[in-house]
């Protein structure tokens, strides 16, 4: 216990604790209980993994690890078990197991050891990445969970910039999908359609294109050459593309994906539908005021007026019941804990220790920042948590292991600062 990292244990158990607080206010307090069931076995499961595993024995099983979990995905393809219109969970007698959840774990250490044997200089090694995680993304993109996806590339991101991608390389590489995403919300100020082309140019792709355009001009410097100008050209020509061709690719979604996507901009368009759970996460939210109306007093909460109020929008419950102190409180530990994670990575001088950390801090940032945007209408709903605080069994072991992960990183660092 002489190298624990105390500080970091201390905020994991107060973000706990308040999410207990809040599940025992969320539809009636039935899932506090099975939370409350949960919490321990997780912990006796990662006190063994913590004391027995070294991160030294995760990097040389990161390959079995990542095709064990590869397997899984497949098998849950075959005997999984529907809930909710998705096949993620596997039955294991009175437990159910998530193995897209798993797969965090699993894609974290897997990039951290690839990334770890050499500093990501070029498109190629880029690639190389997506290559990697198109496998699992894929697998879990069919049950359908596309808000788990978009985890594991939000994951891949973050340990590439990391590991010495520049900003730019990304933004290439993303751009065409970004520009897609753009001319399917909006306003349009161009549309065109005969048999061969669909185009539908909107406000936000046109802003992205010129922003691109500026920034790839000017960050290649193509005035300097011919093949910079032709280089850079392309690239504007395949965001163009995107365009043409973003009716099929959006049509590869279903439509309730597609409302997900997109309501968030103007959730009042359809309000007894898709922009249902939206509306009244900010009905709830601006209920509270500033110092809530008291814990299991919450006229919306309490009258089941949220969906999901136990997983996706326990964060607009915690702002009817605690208000915005409460909410202010959730933000400052999830803060501090991200801020945590990062200096554990900054600080070590074990390249696989410091990406592993970098590929946690990724995947906490991305649930904070789209779970508590999303209960205030300022992203998409894609089914993403809140860590420690949204109910799940599968997801409270993943968070905790990823913790103790980082745990393990911070004692590292202690022991070779000696």
């Amino acid at each position: 216990m002489k190298f624990f990292d105390y500080r970091l244990g201390i905020t994991v158990s107060l973000l706990i604790c308040f999410g207990l607080v809040a599940l025992s206010s969320a539809a009636s307090g039935g899932f506090f209980l099975k939370q409350l069931v949960y919490l321990p076995i997780c912990l006796i499961l990662i006190f063994i993994s913590y004391y027995f595993f070294s991160l030294d024995f995760y990097k040389k099983a990161a390959y079995a690890i990542y095709w064990l979990n590869i397997i899984l995905l497949i098998i849950l393809k075959f005997f999984g078990t529907t809930q909710l219109g998705s096949q993620r969970w596997l039955s294991l007698g009175p437990i159910n197991v998530q193995p897209s959840e798993l797969a965090k774990i699993c894609l974290i250490i897997f990039l951290a050891e690839i990334l770890s044997k050499k500093e990501v200089r070029n498109y190629f090694d880029i690639i190389k990445i997506f290559t990697y995680i198109s496998l699992p993304s894929l697998l879990v993109l069919i049950q359908p969970d596309l808000g788990t996806t978009l985890v594991y590339i939000a994951i891949s991101f973050g340990m590439l910039f990391w590991a010495g991608a520049s900003l730019i390389q990304i933004l290439i590489l993303v751009s065409p999908i970004v520009v897609a995403i753009c001319s399917s919300v909006g306003l349009e100020i161009f549309t065109y359609q005969n048999t061969f082309l669909d185009i539908h140019l909107t406000l936000p792709a046109l802003i992205f294109l010129i922003v691109f355009s500026v920034t790839l001009s000017i960050y290649y410097k193509v005035w300097d050459s011919p093949f910079k100008t032709m280089g850079a050209m392309t690239l504007i020509f395949v965001n163009i593309l995107s365009i043409l061709y973003r009716p099929m690719i959006w049509g590869l979604l279903k439509e309730y994906q597609q409302k997900r996507l997109t309501i968030f901009l103007d959730p009042y368009s359809d309000p007894l539908g898709a922009g249902y759970h939206i509306i009244q996460s900010l009905y709830t939210i601006g209920s509270g005021g500033f110092f809530g109306s008291g814990l299991h007093h919450g006229d919306l909460s309490q009258g089941n007026f949220v969906p999901e109020q136990h997983t996706d929008f326990i964060f607009s419950l915690i702002g009817e019941e605690l208000g915005f102190i409460g909410n202010f409180v959730v933000v400052f530990l999830f803060c501090l804990l991200c801020i945590q994670i990062i200096l554990r990575a900054k600080n070590s001088k074990n390249r696989f220790n410091s990406l592993l950390a970098v590929g946690i801090f990724s995947m906490f940032i991305f649930h904070i920042f789209v779970n508590i945007g999303m209960n205030l209408s300022l992203m998409p709903i894609t089914g993403v948590p809140l860590p420690y605080m949204s109910y799940g069994g599968t997801s409270l072991l993943v968070n905790l292991f990823l913790i103790s992960l980082v745990a393990k990183v911070y004692a590292e660092n202690q022991k070779t600062s000696l």
